[in-house]
């Protein structure tokens, strides 16, 4: 067998093993060989090849009094292994250095944790001498932050009410939101527009735009902000970058996975 053959078959053996992995998955409950097999469309004796090589590995298990086949533990900790290193902030890293760029301001990216929202990333652009960065770890509150708003715009209304009731819309400025009812209308309107502000809600003088980020669910699981001056992040400013930012969130939730 040439090398090029070769090749080609360890391909489609290995594109055989995940298929058997993947169907595997997809089952609620422990599954005959037969059944597998019907599934796959695959001949019984190359799937308990494949069934064999995978239980041998850990993979799988199979249960000696009903001869069903089932997935192991083993890929719970691959599984977490991912996870580790594959974090939301390191997948998205150049979307957050590249909104910086665009903007020339600090960027941020930020995910909700405990009912508040947590920054865990941030870069700058490199021309401005100040910029307002918000540090790795800081938290801040949903209702007065450009991503806090967008995040709360995957509560139910009882899953809203909870978090009034419990946390409270305490004031920072004279611009913050600090009633349920202008809560909501301006969540409304951020769901209508695709895009959040935080005007001078957290801090007076600083002015921050918020972007979603979908996984592949296409739940919101975090967003994209840039914060500056009030002075500098204007309208004419928004108007200008929005489609370029839209741009770049649209693009990171790909890279999450989400398909919309």
């Amino acid at each position: 067998m040439s090398n090029e053959a070769y090749a080609a078959s360890a391909n489609q053996t290995a594109e055989k093993l995940l298929q058997v992995l993947e169907a595997l998955a997809r089952q609620s409950r422990p599954v005959k060989l037969i059944d597998l097999a019907r599934e796959l469309g695959m001949n019984t004796s190359t799937l308990y090849r494949f069934l064999a090589a995978l239980q041998n590995q850990g993979y799988i298990a199979r249960q000696e009094e009903s001869s069903k086949y089932a997935l192991n533990l083993k890929l719970c900790y691959l599984a977490e292994q991912v996870k580790k290193s594959s974090s939301i902030a390191s997948i998205l890293h150049p979307a957050v250095v590249e909104v910086g760029e665009l903007f020339q301001e600090a960027a941020h990216l930020a995910q909700e944790e405990n009912r508040h929202i947590v920054y865990v990333d941030n870069a700058a652009g490199a021309s401005q001498m100040l910029v307002i960065r918000q540090h790795i770890g800081k938290t801040a509150p949903m209702h007065c932050t450009g991503v806090g708003k967008l995040l709360l715009l995957e509560y139910t209304d009882s899953q809203l009410d909870a978090l009034i009731s419990e946390l409270g819309l305490p004031r920072y400025t004279e611009h913050t939101l600090t009633t349920a009812q202008a809560l909501r209308a301006e969540l409304e309107q951020v769901r209508a527009q695709g895009y959040a502000f935080d005007n001078e809600e957290c801090e007076i003088g600083v002015r921050c735009l918020a972007v979603p980020v979908r996984n592949y669910t296409g739940k919101i699981v975090a967003g994209l902000s840039v914060s500056g001056p009030t002075a500098r992040i204007t309208d004419a400013v928004v108007q200008e970058k929005l489609p370029a930012f839209l741009d770049i969130a649209r693009r990171a939730s790909l890279d999450l996975g989400y398909t919309g």
